[in-house]
Parts: structure tokens; sequence; C-alpha cells
């Protein structure tokens, strides 16, 4: 769709239709600004459900003398550079399995801080990857994030949040899906008591300890598949170790600069791009082993100081030309343009699931009806157990394609046969 047809769009222009008949962007944008402002300080002391419902509602609150579809699920397709949001017949059912899986989670309720930031982040951007509504969802979406920082114990700031970073972080998740960076950012966005907990960086934005003398002791090689499993095991365990060792600091009035390296070594542990990270650039600049100082005695924070001390030494024999370009590698779109990094991943979701698991989750249930469906008609037919076990598998994977596409998951599908020839999708152009 074009702007040319957009109905959320004046006639002619790049303009959303309002209700103070505003004709310029920048005025418009102006106006966005100082009314979602003043409907967020309200929104911030009124109840909104925990579920798609609520979303909605907060959306419409905020918008909502702006735009007469405030809180109405968009009915066109809309993308970026890196991708397509899901498509809009499959927005609703996304947007209650995200909320569903949030209400598994207690709201993320009863969680270390650590862990709170990082699934905040995954939950974040899986709402950015939907992208709900025509317009005003990073709004929605920070405010939806305070919300749940708040009544889990974990305040944020929404004018803390670093609108770059913010973005940045957003459009990483929604082509990777790897959320880190956007728990990342809301973290750094947290009420904070005393000074920022940052870690030093280094080049592509790489985390590191706090300067120390080199690690003494018998030196073991650990291939990058080692230091994962190391990490995996003692990673949560250090943190923990991390957070209660700078406190005891603070509360024993020990030296400025002890606590300072203690910050910055829990703001290490914590970081997107710390120690896990690392083993994956490493792993793109061709590396495969470190040397480091392990004993049975390290407590598991001793022990990942030691794995990231030599994961920082082995980064550091690098040209940083050469480690910026693993970074960008790194964070780089895994699919081609035009495709939904979302849909591509209900899609893989679908086939790697059981039937129980695909009708657990709404997004998938008229996936497992259509099988069911193709089932019956081929065993109608009188069909052999072969046949009728290739028409499944036959529909399966038209159904895959479908979701990748966006199309209606029935399309390509007749009770009895499947297409088997596979055509590209025809490329029907990127929304607005």
């Amino acid at each position: 769709m074009t702007t040319d047809n957009d109905p959320y769009l004046y006639p002619g222009s790049s303009t959303f239709q309002n209700r103070l008949e505003l004709r310029d962007d920048r005025t418009l944008a102006q106006a966005e600004r100082l009314l979602t402002h003043a409907r967020g300080l309200e929104a911030a002391r009124m109840g909104f459900s925990p579920d798609a419902d609520g979303y909605r509602a907060l959306h419409k609150h905020l918008f909502q003398d702006l735009y007469s579809w405030a809180g109405q699920d968009r009915t066109v397709n809309s993308g970026t550079a890196e991708g397509l949001f899901t498509p809009a017949p499959y927005v609703a059912s996304a947007l209650s399995a995200a909320f569903q899986d949030l209400a598994r989670q207690n709201q993320l309720r009863g969680l270390p801080p650590e862990d709170f930031f990082g699934r905040l982040g995954h939950h974040v951007g899986e709402l950015y990857g939907i992208h709900p509504f025509r317009a005003g969802n990073g709004r929605t979406l920070r405010h939806h994030a305070a919300r749940l920082a708040r009544d889990a114990g974990h305040p944020i700031r929404i004018a803390n949040i670093d609108r770059q970073a913010w973005d940045d972080a957003s459009r990483h998740g929604f082509a990777t899906g790897d959320h880190r960076l956007l728990g990342a950012a809301l973290s750094a966005a947290a009420v904070e008591q005393n000074a920022p907990l940052l870690p030093r960086t280094g080049p592509g934005g790489i985390a590191f300890l706090p300067p120390r003398d080199p690690p003494t002791g018998q030196r073991y090689r650990l291939s990058l598949a080692k230091v994962r499993d190391e990490l995996s095991r003692y990673l949560p365990a250090a943190r923990s170790e991390a957070a209660d060792r700078w406190q005891k600091l603070v509360r024993d009035g020990e030296a400025d600069g002890r606590i300072a390296a203690a910050r910055i070594e829990l703001a290490y542990v914590r970081h997107a791009k710390g120690p896990v990270y690392q083993t994956q650039l490493l792993s793109q600049l061709g590396q495969k082993d470190v040397d480091a100082v392990i004993t049975a005695q390290q407590t598991p924070l001793e022990r990942v100081r030691e794995i990231g001390a030599a994961l920082a030494a082995r980064i550091n024999t690098q040209q940083p030309a050469q480690i910026l370009r693993a970074v960008r590698s790194l964070e780089s779109p895994i699919l081609p343009p035009g495709l939904s990094p979302v849909q591509e991943r209900l899609a893989e979701l679908f086939l790697k699931n059981s039937p129980q698991e695909n009708m657990a989750d709404p997004r998938l249930q008229a996936a497992v009806t259509l099988l069911e469906q193709v089932e019956k008609a081929s065993r109608a037919k009188g069909e052999g157990p072969r046949v009728v076990e290739g028409a499944i598998e036959a529909t399966r994977t038209v159904i895959a394609a479908n979701i990748r596409s966006g199309r209606s998951m029935d399309e390509g599908i007749s009770l009895g046969s499947v297409e088997r020839s596979s055509r590209p999708a025809p490329d029907r152009g990127r929304n607005r």
C-alpha cells in the first residue's frame, strides 16, 4: 500500500488524518508531543488491565485527542527497512499471545533486576515487532514498560530512556530476535539511587571489566564453546554475587575507588555486550579459544571475572576496525529485505511445535485446524497412510510459507489436495 491509498492519511499527503485537522507533519508532531505528554501524566495514575485490551486502552488514552482510530488495531500492513511488522490479519492473535506469555510470567514480578530487564526487553521487543497501531507504538511501549517496571519494583523514568539507544535496540531486536540491547536501554533508565551503573566500553560498545593487573596463576586454554558452557553455569550466580559485593562496599563505607570498580564490574556482568556477547564476537572474528586462569576454588564471580579478562585479552589483539566490522555483522538483519522477522519466527515455531503446542497458541490454532481437515479429507478418500502423511506434510509446508509471507493460512490449500507447485510470493510493496 502506498501513501496514495492509505486510509489513515490525508489524500495525496504523508500526514495522518487527525481531529485537529492539521495538514503539516511538523505541526502535527509538535501537537502530538504536547498532548500525549499531558495524557501520559494522567495514564501514570490510572489502571489498565494487564492484557491486550488494556494495552489498546493505554494507546487510546494517549492519542484520543488526535486520532479517531486510537486504541484500534491497524488494518494495513506496515514495516521498516529491516522488514515488515506483523501483517494486519495476524495482529490481534499476536498481541493476545504476547500478553498471555506475560501473564504466565506473573507480569515479571519477583525477579532480580538483571533478570527483570532481560525479560522486559524481550516482551517489549516482541510488541515492537507486532506494531499493533498505525502510529504511536513507541510512546505506548515506553509507558507500558514503565508501568510493568513500577509494578515489579524496578521503576524507570520514561524521560531517562535514551532515544537513540532505544531506536537502535528496537531495530536490532526486530531484525535479529535478540532483545538484550533493548533490555539494557530500559535498565539504563532505572531510577538510580547513586551514580549511573555503567561499564567501561570499547569499540562497538563492548563492555569491559575495571582496570586491574594481569591475572596470575596457571592458564588453561578453553574453547569458546567451553567458555559459553562456563558462563551459562556461573554467570547468573556471578551477577547476584557482584550486586551483593557492591552493596556491602557501600554499606561498609569503603573507598570511592573500590565502590566505583565494583559498580563497573556489576555493570559488566549485566551488560548485553558483556561476556556472552564477546564469545559470539570472537567467533565472528575467527577465533576459537582463549587462555584463562581457572581454579576449583573460585567463586562464580571470580570465575566469570577471569573469563572476562581472558575474553578482553583476546579481543584486544584484534584491530579496532576488524572489531567494528564484526559488531556490525552480528547486529545486521538475518532476513532478506521485504520479509517479516516476526512472521519468520512464527513459521519456524509452527514447524517445530507439536500439534498440542500449536493449538495452545492462538496465532496457530487455525493452522492446526487446517491440518486436521486435510487429514480427514484424505482418509475419507481411502488413501493409504503414506499418502495421508504426504498430504499433511505438504500442507504444513504451504502453511509455513503463507505465514512467512503474511498471506492467509489457507491460501493454496484445498481439502483433499495441496498445491505442490511453489511460486514466489507476489511483491505487494511495503507499507509506510
